[in-house]
């Protein structure tokens, strides 16, 4: 009984295997009848492109200035609106200026009391000249009226200079803007005793124009130089692109190149500056900045979709003889819109894959469709 039970589940066994098998030489042959994938290939171009160098810069203000009170006193008035723009000579912070404006009375009566005494000494040096021109009184007494009105001037030219500094502080008690701009939060309120140990009270800044800065590696600094004695080199435009990628409307001007390399670094600081009409750039931001060549030259272009990367760096799929896919390691240069530039591991009108990357790999043979035959999109 037992061997017949073996005998049966071996029998079963055995067919199932046998099934097995016939299933897998099944799978086979419809995939070897399959057609090959169809994929979108385009040919590789020359176009001509404007060399472009790329940095990271920051922006900074073409003017910024710091408000401190120059004179101690309570805040009065604060006239304006944080964050909002200010002209030059807009009162922005009031210091309470009667105890200044009583010093200053106090210097100008001590003014007219020198010139009231020192007309007095005059009248008296006349007066001993003459006498001592008589003979009716001795050159002591004429010695004594010049040292007196010589008193009295140096005594008025004091009593000048202090009713100079207490109209100063008088002025001091209101703070204007020195330059148009944008003024920030106030560090202070009014009612508040402030004076010159109270740091900063607000910052105005010029947004327009706005600077950008950005650094230059040493030997690109050196190529350029080279090239510019040699006279090899042509002008550039300076763009830059934003936080959310979108390309700033107005274009710079190189403002400023440093003397002297960041031996830290390695670097030299460069400086464009933009037109900001709109206060849209403020200081601070980071950006790409461009720097875009009047001339272009004849490069060989891709689109950015066909290039692929792997462990050895960039690579496309080229259609090689027979329709055989081909990977081919290439060198990219710079992106030009949707298409990226290759100097090394191709020759213009090899055809590459553009679409359908992912259907296919190296070695195996595809349909090319050309990309200009697609039919649109329903």
């Amino acid at each position: 009984m037992f061997r017949s039970l073996l005998r049966y589940l071996t029998a079963i066994l055995g067919l199932a295997l046998l099934a097995s098998c016939g299933d897998q030489s099944g799978d086979a042959n419809p995939k070897a009848g399959r057609p090959p994938p169809a994929v979108i290939v385009a040919p590789v171009t020359s176009e001509p492109i404007a060399a472009t160098a790329e940095f990271i810069g920051q922006s900074e203000a073409f003017q910024s200035v710091d408000l401190r009170a120059r004179v101690t006193g309570f805040l009065i008035e604060q006239p304006f609106k944080e964050g909002r723009p200010v002209k030059k000579g807009d009162q922005l912070f009031v210091i309470d200026p009667s105890e200044f404006d009583a010093a200053r009375d106090a210097a100008a009566a001590k003014v007219a009391r020198a010139k009231a005494t020192i007309e007095e000494a005059e009248l008296q040096l006349v007066r001993y000249r003459t006498l001592t021109e008589r003979g009716t009184t001795s050159e002591a007494k004429l010695d004594e009226a010049k040292a007196k009105a010589g008193q009295a001037r140096a005594d008025l030219a004091g009593a000048k200079a202090d009713l100079e500094r207490a109209e100063l502080d008088v002025g001091y008690t209101k703070i204007i803007s020195p330059i148009d701009g944008r003024i920030g939060g106030s560090s202070v309120d009014v009612g508040n005793l402030i004076g010159p140990d109270s740091g900063v009270l607000a910052t105005v800044v010029a947004l327009d124009p706005i600077r950008v800065n950005f650094t230059v590696a040493e030997r690109d600094y050196l190529y350029y130089q080279q090239a510019k004695l040699a006279g090899k080199t042509s002008a550039f435009t300076a763009r830059i692109r934003l936080a959310n990628d979108e390309v700033y409307p107005h274009q710079g001007e190189l403002d400023f190149i440093d003397n002297r390399v960041d031996p830290s670094t390695g670097t030299i600081k460069v400086r464009v500056e933009f037109p900001n009409p709109d206060g849209l750039l403020l200081p601070g931001q980071f950006m790409n900045v461009t720097l875009l060549s009047e001339d272009s030259e004849d490069q060989l272009v891709v689109q950015q979709a066909a290039v692929q990367e792997n462990q050895s760096g960039p690579f496309v799929l080229v259609v090689g003889k027979d329709d055989k896919v081909e990977l081919r390691p290439i060198k990219t240069g710079q992106r030009s819109g949707t298409k990226i530039t290759v100097t090394d591991g191709l020759t213009a009108g090899e055809m590459i894959i553009v679409e359908g990357i992912q259907k296919v790999r190296a070695g195996v043979t595809i349909k090319p469709v050309p990309q200009q035959q697609r039919a649109p999109a329903k």
